[in-house]
């Protein structure tokens, strides 16, 4: 077994033993401590890590190397392989890679590659060209250059390599293979032995044996996390050999001055340490763990963050499940999210006292097709594939009507979105299943979805049963009875352009590029008293709908969902309706859940992918197996969920958005990037550079490239992986009825 083989081996073997339970997985010490849940084991993400061992290391063609290649998304990177115990990864005309630097200080950079197509390179530092570099020979070769202080920023940098040509290798265009990369303040002469992934995580005997993170020093494993409330970080620290060297814990929160919160000696004995975080409760940290000296290598033991334990509620499954999802609805037009707003929803205000909020739930997409198939898959749309106007829904998806009826429930959809039809694969799994904009004759109003949907519940009263009502009012048309226009415009005098039936098409027209449709400000509040006339008539036939299912006796049977696919914008950033922008009056939707446990309020991000697994564990089903959400009960229950606390969003092949707290960051498909701190500017006026908030933006660039480079998004943070769910959507096509019913909905 060749020494690459070897190490990932050990990492494997270390890193599997109980991977599902990440209490367990540590061993150990760990596992004889009742007294804390583990929110985060550092062992299990060490490829997360920022490595320095005379400079930072970063190591390609391994688990180590997404986090700074966005995930290899539009950067460059092709595929992976070994060449005995070297591994590396292939790279076409250009290459792009974002590191962190700690001060605009010259930088030498040593890139071990192999040349394929080409022997010369051209690196541009944040969008600054230096000399080129050339390069000869058949085998692994080492190419140095330094970035100039003045062009470095403390903080994120961007480095793109420009390569002088490529040459077909396995159906690739590859300039080159690349190795590794060490970036460094230092001269980089010397025998300095590289950190490579693999082998900083082993398997050290101080006393007794203990995975840990370990390596010659100085070493320093820098990781970005999200503190939990009542957080907590344990671990052992000693050294091998003559020990003698100092560890030290050091936590910089986002903002904030660095802080040690913890230095010792390092001992040929394990130390056991048990440090308090309660003051960087629900900040973005860097955390890093280091030492210097001595003559052994260095080692922390199974390093985690740790809280204390949440036993769940014992609770009867339910008996039946409902899911309401109202098209266009986004959070901030409702009062349980937005207590100023002037939309009246008084059933929906009763129904969030009685119910668990989710205050920062994000949709996975702008629009309705792929991100109401992230809600019925729990599949990211990355994953599940109908992400385009044509694309159908893959047979291969088990969507949430299937598992439920595949566990004896009668399964109903009353569906008013045409997207989510027949025709674009959402008709799986269903006993009664009508699309009320591809039925001839059906009226797609609120008021008629929620009479027949309420008439199949009825018919199933005595089964269990698993309901799906899918509302359109508050989409365009915005077409509401004068009744509740009036309550937001009450003009009887109004001559402008919006009129009943016309405001898909007047939309349409105002954010087309150019414009053919201008409004003006008596138009504009014409417009939004019709959208949010639809929001309050939806309420009334919404509050109907319950008292039915109230007097048959299957209201307190039912856990009840609310939810929205996305939301609608108002020129706030320049566009009107949907489909076009990841800000948050798109992404950020409502999502609360009655009948699940005590009312309360849930502050952690969540995603709508996450609908399907918490409504299956809240019935006593067993999950989907492979899906990216996760269940949510231990939040409905007041506990915690383990792991970051993050919602991956995206727009087609054009966006990828990763919300984590108060942070927002963005990226677009030229690789652009931008962030947001939706706390002090939650209406995203401000768009922030990478480098504004780098310890914020080095977590999000972190986490997302892990989501966005990961094979099984089912496992996404581990390390090793295997093929997940990534089904393929074929294409339907539409012909000229579905291209109408559709254009009838303001698409197309």
């Amino acid at each position: 077994m060749d020494r690459w083989l070897l190490r990932v081996s050990m990492c494997a073997a270390l890193l599997a033993v109980g991977c599902d339970d990440e209490t367990a997985e540590e061993g150990g010490e760990a596992a004889a401590s009742p007294d804390v849940a583990t929110h985060l084991s550092l062992l299990r993400t060490a490829h997360l890590a920022d490595v320095h061992h005379h400079g930072l290391y970063v190591d390609f063609g391994t688990a180590a190397q997404a986090k700074y290649t966005v995930g290899d998304w539009e950067s460059g990177w092709g595929g992976r392989g070994t060449d005995g115990d070297v591994t590396y990864a292939n790279v076409g005309r250009r290459a792009r890679i974002y590191f962190d630097a700690d001060a605009p200080a010259a930088l030498n950079v040593r890139l071990q590659l192999r040349p394929r197509g080409t022997g010369v390179l051209t690196p541009y530092i944040n969008g600054q060209a230096l000399e080129a570099a050339r390069f000869s020979g058949e085998g692994w070769t080492e190419v140095d250059f330094t970035l100039p202080a003045e062009h470095v920023r403390p903080g994120e940098n961007a480095l793109q390599i420009i390569f002088g040509g490529v040459t077909s290798l396995g159906g690739e265009d590859v300039s080159v293979q690349l190795a590794s990369m060490r970036v460094s303040t230092e001269a980089l002469g010397g025998d300095v032995r590289a950190p490579e992934w693999g082998t900083t995580v082993a398997g050290v005997a101080l006393g007794e044996e203990r995975p840990s993170l370990a390596f010659a020093t100085p070493i320093a494993f820098r990781f970005h996390a999200e503190v939990p409330r009542d957080g907590r970080l344990r671990f052992g620290a000693g050294q091998e050999g003559q020990a003698g060297g100092t560890g030290r814990v050091v936590v910089t929160p986002e903002g904030g001055a660095a802080t040690t919160v913890w230095e010792g000696s390092l001992s040929s004995a394990w130390s056991d340490q048990d440090v308090d975080l309660a003051r960087f409760a629900g900040q973005v940290v860097r955390l890093t763990l280091e030492a210097e000296g001595g003559s052994g290598r260095a080692a922390f033991s199974q390093p985690r963050l740790v809280t204390p334990p949440h036993e769940p509620a014992e609770r009867q499954p339910a008996k039946n499940v409902g899911v309401l999802l109202v098209d266009t609805l986004r959070a901030s037009k409702v009062r349980p999210y937005n207590p100023g707003s002037r939309v009246r929803t008084p059933r929906l205000d009763a129904l969030a006292e009685e119910s668990v909020v989710f205050e920062r739930a994000q949709s996975t997409e702008n629009w309705t097709k792929p991100s109401v198939g992230a809600i019925l898959t729990g599949l990211h749309p990355l994953d599940h594939g109908a992400r385009t106007q044509a694309a159908v829904l893959s047979p291969s998806a088990l969507m949430l009507s299937e598992q439920f009826k595949q566990n004896g429930f009668a399964t109903g959809g009353f569906i008013a979105n045409g997207y989510v039809s027949d025709r674009f694969g959402f008709d799986q799994g269903w006993d009664r299943y009508k699309n009320f904009i591809r039925e001839a004759g059906a009226s797609s109003e609120a008021r008629d979805v929620f009479q027949e949907a309420g008439d199949w519940a009825l018919e199933h009263r005595d089964e269990r049963f698993f309901l799906y009502v899918h509302t359109i009012d508050p989409h365009v048309p915005y077409d509401p009875e004068e009744e509740f226009v009036s309550m937001y415009d009450a003009r009887t005098d109004y001559e402008g352009q919006v009129r009943p039936r016309m405001t898909g098409d007047l939309l349409a027209g105002a954010k087309s590029n150019p414009p053919t449709i201008t409004f003006s400000r008596s138009d504009v509040r014409r417009l939004q008293a019709r959208h949010d006339g639809e929001i309050t008539q939806h309420d009334r036939h919404m509050g109907t709908f319950i008292d039915r299912l109230k007097e048959a006796g299957l209201w307190e049977d039912t856990v009840f969902v609310f939810v929205s696919d996305h939301g609608e914008e108002f020129n706030e950033h320049g566009s009107w309706g949907h489909g076009h922008s990841v800000y948050q009056e798109l992404l950020h939707v409502p999502f609360l859940i009655h009948g699940a446990g005590a009312a309360r309020r849930v502050p952690e991000t969540v995603s709508t992918m996450d609908i399907a697994p918490t409504v299956l564990e809240l019935a006593g089903v067993p999950p989907m197996p492979s899906i990216a959400g996760r269940s949510l009960v231990p939040l409905i229950d007041g506990g915690r969920l383990p792991g970051p606390a993050v919602a991956m969003s995206e727009f087609l092949d054009e966006r990828r958005v990763i919300v984590a707290g108060r942070w927002k960051f963005l990226v677009r498909g030229n690789l652009t990037a931008s962030m947001f701190d939706l706390q002090e500017d939650p209406e995203e006026k401000n768009q922030l550079g990478v480098s504004a908030h780098p310890i914020a933006t080095r977590y999000l660039r972190t986490l997302q490239g892990q989501f966005l480079g990961a094979s099984d998004r089912s496992r996404w943070l581990d390390a090793e992986q295997g093929r997940g769910q990534q089904l393929e959507a074929g294409d339907v096509q539409m012909d000229s009825e579905l291209q109408e019913q559709l254009r009838q909905l303001g698409y197309l």
